[in-house]
């Protein structure tokens, strides 16, 4: 996507103090989540968050599956709360990014989907 400097994948939301993906799918509170990085010059916060709400499912099929939005900021909130709104997804949470930790996934979830297909990357 235009703007999306990085993403990464990992584990926020839960308790754990050093979760994996076996610990996250037996149920140790955390989610599996989506790190996203972005250029506010190339794709303004708003208009990421409403490709990134617009997928979003608030009725997981499993608890790690969860879909959240964590925001650094009041402002973040804000916009995100109004875009869940607008597109009626209420019940989906809008979290401070602040009140959890972070943790990456395992270097094999990295680029999961990419590596599926045999792609091939380049480090910079």
């Amino acid at each position: 996507m235009p703007g999306i400097v990085s993403s990464s994948v990992g584990y926020t939301g839960g308790k754990a103090a050093n979760p994996t993906y076996k610990s996250v799918c037996s149920g140790d509170g955390h989610t599996e989540a989506v790190r996203l990085v972005f250029d506010p010059k190339v794709i303004s916060y708003e208009e990421l968050m409403k490709k990134v709400i617009h997928q979003a499912s608030p009725y997981p099929s499993k608890p790690q599956y969860m879909s959240a939005v964590w925001t650094q900021n009041e402002q973040q909130a804000e916009i995100a709360k109004r875009l869940a709104e607008e597109k009626r997804k209420p019940k989906l949470p809008i979290l401070a990014l602040n009140e959890t930790k972070w943790f990456d996934a395992e270097d094999y979830h990295q680029k999961y989907v990419a590596k599926a297909r045999g792609e091939v990357f380049c480090s910079r």
